[in-house]
């Protein structure tokens, strides 16, 4: 019994233990982790096999050895513990960024400070009842490890270390987003802050890794960098690295060394990291206190009001106080929601959507105008990625605002009055969505400026005014136009599914998540599904017969060549589009290719389209009609659900907009009779 008094009691960590415990999507993140994570292995693993199976088929059958798959676990292992990091800097922060703007929304923080609980042990307990939902879902992966292992190829070494690295991956994770819980307000302020955090490491680390002797140390960096050849190829030879290296592998001045002063050389390597998930706690823990009670209004519109503060100082300081435009109040004629959305919300108002235009435009105009001047090649990938960034960070905003537009008003409990105005609960989420009209037309300007520089890195504007050539320039026109068309299309695609996904949360953090996880759900599975390098693709490849002799899907591609035949690989890639969130936007790529006569890489998924003009025109408006058609069913099924979804009783009369001004007009000439 003594022995058991000095066991903690945890009455945090069991009461949040509980309560996840409770919730049903704990074990379905769980199953279909688990099935991701098989999917995983299953295919790394069919991939050695076959590679080892071709390596074999040139030696005779007697000499052939039958443990020839032996020492294979090592190409499955250094696939799949990557995948595990990946799984952590995406899923935990989604984790812990509520672990304490729960108790604040809940107004359960000022119960937790009168307990006995220390601030200290508020935020240790908290931090761990999340690190253990994220630990079960890791323990999935270990005996697939440990099949791995067993295969061979596999050193004691890297197995404890990967698994020392992922445990301080999960704290470093965990101790940022209970930093962003800590001083935010609200869950989704935290979520979103958390996400762009950790990006910023992400990003950081990628950068420092080039040429960097000492690069910065997240426990990921330092897996790639003690079990990657020269860290992956990009660190410098310097004295940390040569150490680490050597101290991993047993070489050099670590020959000799046991396995677990080998171990314990990558545990020091780890110690930054965790002095800095250190130094991050104790800030929870100062901020736990601090910000407490902070109010909930929206930091968006904080930044806003202080940067209208320093332009209007700055305005009197030089033009004397002039106004271009000026600010006013106006009502509603017919639709008040979406009124209220463009009028009374931060990312409504003209003014603050310009400044938005000006921070992302500012940059991407700058790289798109240095591209242009001093790239000299058309299929510059460096656009590809900056627009799919701009893809991304669009996606992202629309996914929150689309999603949060009902949760926010149960937040701040305004949706029951809200219902009981005179409007259809079909009507109130389509002038939801028709608020952000706005916000998509800023979002989408950026978009235009680089599909506007990859026209002009394709096309010389000179030679086309030149010759005036007519099938050039409808192609031309027909590019400009789809772009257009292609761009509104996925936006309200985005919006609808984001609100669909969010219409019966609760809570904005809960929506915000659901919308964040359908998009990246399907972004991922229909990448990895149509990527033309995944043994999925190229087996659909070859069973319709889209690929050549070789089984490659295709390789060496340039214009004028054909590999492999026409018909089946373009309708192949076609199809593959039509499944991918950017399958519209890849299809547009395709136009200009016949047009300049650019060569592609073969991994390129509207490749085998852009051959000819014509299979680049059928393409592109058979993958926008698909995508056009899933819009227009996402919003049906959207609009048919809201009534349900809202608890809004559609069955009673409601009347119309002639019916209110009709009724306001009678008691208008009773009031006067009176």
């Amino acid at each position: 019994m003594s022995l058991l008094r000095l066991i903690p009691e945890l009455p945090l960590l069991k009461r949040e233990l509980i309560e996840l415990s409770n919730r049903r999507r704990t074990y379905v993140v769980r199953f279909f982790g688990a099935i991701v994570l098989l999917t995983i292995v299953v295919l790394r693993f069919y991939e050695t096999m076959n590679t080892l199976t071709a390596a074999q088929m040139y030696v005779p059958p007697g000499m052939r050895a039958p443990n020839r798959y032996l020492g294979s676990g090592g190409q499955v292992f250094f696939a799949v513990v990557p995948m595990l990091f990946y799984c952590v800097q995406l899923l935990m922060p989604a984790l812990i960024c509520g672990a304490i703007t729960i108790e604040k929304e809940r107004n359960t923080l000022g119960t937790l400070f009168v307990t006995r609980l220390s601030p200290m042990t508020i935020v240790l307990e908290k931090l761990a009842s999340r690190l253990v939902p994220m630990l079960t879902f890791l323990l999935l992966s270990f005996p697939l490890l440990a099949f791995v292992y067993s295969l061979g190829g596999v050193d004691t070494v890297v197995l404890l270390s990967s698994l020392w690295l992922l445990l301080c991956e999960c704290v470093f994770i965990a101790s940022i987003g209970l930093l962003c819980s800590s001083w935010f307000a609200t869950t989704a302020s935290a979520f979103i802050c958390s996400y762009i955090i950790t990006l910023l490491l992400v990003i950081a680390s990628n950068l420092l890794r080039l040429g960097a002797s000492i690069p910065f140390l997240t426990p990921f960096s330092v897996w790639q960098l003690a079990f990657t050849p020269s860290g992956g190829g990009y660190y410098q030879s310097g004295w940390f690295v040569d150490w680490l290296q050597q101290a991993s592998s047993g070489t050099g001045a670590a020959a000799g060394g046991s396995v677990w002063l080998r171990v314990f050389a990558i545990v020091l390597s780890s110690a930054p990291s965790m002095f800095a998930a250190a130094f991050f706690l104790l800030l929870a823990r100062v901020f736990l206190i601090r910000r407490a009670f902070v109010s909930s209004s929206s930091a968006l519109l904080r930044v806003f009001k202080r940067v209208d503060t320093f332009f209007t100082a700055l305005n009197d300081r030089t033009t004397g106080g002039r106004v271009l435009i000026n600010d006013h109040e106006s009502l509603p004629l017919f639709d008040p929601v979406a009124w209220r959305e463009r009028a009374k919300k931060s990312l409504g108002k003209a003014r603050y959507l310009f400044r938005i235009l000006v921070v992302l435009e500012g940059p991407v105009l700058f790289i798109c105008v240095g591209t242009a001047a001093f790239s000299g090649s058309r299929d510059f990938s460096g656009l590809h990625g900056l627009l799919m960034l701009m893809w991304g960070v669009a996606a992202m905003i629309l996914a929150m605002k689309s999603a949060t537009m009902i949760s926010s008003e149960r937040t701040r409990e305004t949706l029951e009055a809200l219902l009981s105005t005179p409007l259809t609960a079909q009507e109130i989420v389509q002038q939801k969505i028709d608020g952000l009209r706005r916000l998509m037309i800023v979002l989408s300007i950026p978009i235009f400026s680089i599909h506007l520089t990859l026209l002009l890195m394709h096309v010389d504007p000179g030679s086309v005014l030149r010759t005036l050539n007519p099938t050039t320039l409808f192609f031309i026109a027909f590019y400009g136009v789809m772009i257009v068309m292609t761009t509104a299309t996925v936006m309200h695609l985005i919006a609808w599914l984001s609100a669909l996904a969010g219409l019966r949360s609760p809570t904005q953090a809960r929506s915000v998540m659901s919308a964040l996880t359908v998009l990246g759900v399907w972004m991922m599975v229909a990448i990895f599904v149509t990527d033309p390098r995944s043994g999925i693709y190229r087996s659909v490849s070859i069973v319709f017969g889209a690929a050549g002799d070789s089984g490659n899907y295709y390789s060496g591609f340039s214009y004028g060549q054909r590999s492999i035949p026409d018909a089946p690989a373009a309708i192949l890639a076609t199809v593959a589009c039509m499944f991918r969130p950017d399958g519209s936007i890849q299809a547009n790529e395709s136009i200009l290719v016949p047009i300049s006569g650019a060569s592609l890489r073969g991994w390129e998924i509207f490749a085998p389209f852009s051959q000819t003009q014509a299979m680049a025109f059928l393409a592109s408006l058979a993958v926008f009609a698909v995508h056009f058609l899933l819009t227009v069913l996402t919003r049906r099924v959207t609009l048919r659900l809201a009534p349900r979804l809202l608890g809004r009783n559609e069955n009673a009369h409601v009347p119309n907009r002639d019916d209110n001004r009709l009724t306001a007009g009678v008691t208008d000439v009773r009031e006067m009779a009176v």
